[in-house]
């Protein structure tokens, strides 16, 4: 997403900036110490649900539904000092977008609602029926939209519809990004009524035209996606679960159409939710949690599959779900599962 490859973006420029043309590109950045938590519950009476967490320059925007009245929606900014601005957002949507210019779009099925850093939002009627998913394009005059059986275009300021194409027999939409090129989603392909699901990655030009499609798993009969992030020249990373047999948990790394890169998502006995990507696309940051494993975050190299460094978040048990990586800093939505109440948390790592 554009506010996710522009934050990113400037850490990969003030790096290039500090080698010459010859020399090796430094170290890539590895998360090991946990900074600060911010207890989520304690925005709205009765607790939250998290739907969206977004990078941002400085931080990140976590957008909350709460849970006891889910029609009232609040925008939070999470900067290294904690919990900053808290905006509340009737008639919440489902989907969390932010453009370069730090403005939010809260995606959802009948609005797209517009919180500019300064000023009221406003809200923009559309008809997204099901809306599984969506996506900013990277200069933020395009939003992209899944729903059953369709991926649209559309006119973020106006709702206008510029394009739309039948996503095909049997592809669903788990997870839907736009990269320089045009919007790649990770879908679920129900092939046939005799064949189990496999996980594919689609593409599209930014007028969803010329689709094409690259299975993930080609050695597994059966694979169920989870999460997909891009490098900030579309290169594709995706988690996903590839049967039941050894090393079900996988990364699988797309580049120019290919599957370059499958490698097991080491340290865990369940599948990351979501994942985070260095801007350079050579690193990958995933939460990890299991029986027998710390609960934390991991830096996974993309090119050999090898852990480069570990941030423990939780002293036992943790769930985590949303990451975001902005700059110098990792902010992981979770609950640490222990003798008290589980809380709604936002983990700040660096």
């Amino acid at each position: 997403m554009p506010a996710r490859r522009a934050a990113l973006a400037v850490v990969a420029m003030v790096a290039a900036g500090c080698t010459g043309g010859n020399e090796e590109a430094p170290p890539p950045r590895e998360f090991t110490e946990l900074a600060g938590t911010v207890d989520l519950d304690a925005v709205a009476p009765g607790g939250v649900d998290v739907l969206g967490l977004e990078p941002t320059g400085d931080g990140a925007l976590v957008l909350l539904g709460g849970t006891a009245d889910p029609a009232v929606g609040y925008l939070a900014t999470l900067t290294a000092d904690g919990l900053g601005e808290v905006r509340r957002i009737d008639g919440v949507g489902t989907e969390l977008l932010v453009a370069d210019d730090g403005t939010a779009l809260v995606v959802g099925p009948d609005r797209i609602t517009t919180v500019p850093t300064d000023g009221d939002p406003t809200v923009t009627e559309v008809v997204l029926k099901e809306l599984a998913a969506a996506a900013l394009s990277p200069d933020g005059t395009r939003l992209y939209a899944a729903t059953p059986g369709r991926l649209v275009g559309l006119d973020p300021r106006t709702g206008e519809t510029t394009a739309e194409t039948d996503l095909g027999e049997g592809l669903t939409v788990a997870e839907l990004e736009a990269g320089p090129d045009g919007p790649v989603a990770l879908m679920s392909d129900a092939r046939a009524a005799d064949l189990a699901d496999v996980a594919v990655l689609g593409t599209w030009d930014e007028d969803l035209r010329q689709p094409g499609t690259v299975e993930l798993a080609p050695d597994r009969p059966a694979s169920i996606p989870s999460a997909l992030r891009l490098a900030d020249d579309g290169t594709a990373v995706v988690t996903l679960t590839a049967g039941s047999g050894d090393d079900p948990f996988r990364v699988v790394v797309v580049r120019d159409g290919e599957v370059t890169a499958s490698h097991a998502v080491p340290g865990t006995d369940r599948i990351p939710a979501d994942l985070a990507v260095s801007p350079d696309g050579r690193v990958a940051y995933l939460p990890v949690a299991g029986f027998e494993v710390e609960s934390g975050v991991i830096t996974l190299d993309l090119a050999g599959g090898e852990q480069l460094g570990t941030a423990r978040l939780c002293e036992g048990q943790g769930t985590f779900g949303r990451v975001a990586l902005s700059g110098d800093r990792l902010t992981v939505v979770g609950s640490c599962i222990g003798s008290e109440a589980a809380s709604t948390t936002a983990f700040l790592v660096g």
